[in-house]
């Protein structure tokens, strides 16, 4: 199975760079309901004043809601998604409540590169019975100078490109909430029309043995792998761990991982990141400006 997660594509420098400052950071999964609450981070890397616009997109009927806020030079930004937050000299960031994602891209003040690129971030989805799903957002960065226009092409090119296929090494038993997340790499927020995206899914057990499904959605999707189909499970796979691949058809896609263990009589979560392999091209689109 180690073989299998050795992935060194020959295009790997136009990957979503995770640890550098980006444009358009993606983060899967947000959750606020009472019991769950999301706690939100986002840093500006640079020494630049810098403006930020978001949006909510909710998985009921993708429901959008958007934001703005500025940063100061190296400041951060943190919040719970149930409660939104004041940022000084800045518009609120509002609340969220329900199960979605949060999308959220830079609008440089100039055109150069540098100006573009500025921001990392991370969410925690929590609970008070300890359970917890850490992870980084996914990250884009632009790659030419340009004025923004609040249309990220993810194309390699203009900025660094979608994946074309996401690894995830999962738990198989279906007894636990071991999930996956998915939303999509292409969203137009300005004409607010959800795509319809089928996910062609391969599962490899321990023995190499390789199972097939798809499944469709619009902007966010989230069951666990034995609702994806009843052969992805233990007594079927016959293995405790699976490799899962899945691509995008009609669309690219970026997701999450959720592992559940059972540990001392009580459930325990993590966040799975999974490898993204490969490149294909998406868009992005916010609509353009700064409320004045």
């Amino acid at each position: 199975m180690a073989a299998l997660f050795v992935l060194q594509p020959a295009d790997s420098q136009a990957q979503p760079p995770q640890k550098l400052p980006s444009a358009l950071l993606v983060f899967p999964l947000l959750r606020a309901d009472g019991i769950y609450d999301t706690r939100i981070d986002i840093l500006n890397l640079t020494g630049l004043n810098v403006e930020v616009q978001c949006f909510y997109i909710r998985s009921e009927a993708c429901f959008e809601v958007g934001f703005f806020f500025e940063l100061t030079p190296h400041q951060p930004v943190s919040w719970l998604a149930s409660q939104g937050a004041f940022v000084p000299f800045s518009a609120a960031i509002p609340p969220f409540f329900g199960e979605g994602e949060l999308k959220c891209g830079i609008v440089a003040s100039r055109p150069e590169v540098e100006f573009h690129n500025a921001i990392q971030g991370r969410a925690t989805v929590f609970a008070q019975t300890g359970q917890t799903i850490s992870y980084g957002a996914t990250a884009f960065r632009r790659l030419t100078e340009g004025e923004p226009t609040g249309i990220f092409n993810l194309n390699g090119s203009t900025y660094t490109a979608c994946p074309n296929r996401l690894h995830f090494q999962v738990l198989t038993d279906e007894t636990l909430p071991n999930d996956l997340v998915l939303v999509t790499c292409d969203e137009d927020l300005i004409t607010q029309t959800p795509k319809n995206i089928t996910v062609q899914f391969q599962v490899i057990n321990e023995f190499e043995q390789a199972f097939s499904a798809s499944i469709g959605f619009k902007c966010f999707d989230r069951r666990a792998l034995s609702e994806v189909s009843s052969f992805f499970t233990r007594p079927i796979l016959g293995t405790d761990t699976a490799h899962v691949i899945l691509r995008g058809v009609g669309g690219g896609v970026l997701g999450l991982g959720i592992d559940a263990v059972q540990y001392d009589s009580s459930l325990r979560t993590a966040g799975n990141e999974g490898l993204m392999e490969g490149n294909r091209s998406a868009t992005v689109k916010f609509p353009s400006g700064i409320p004045q």
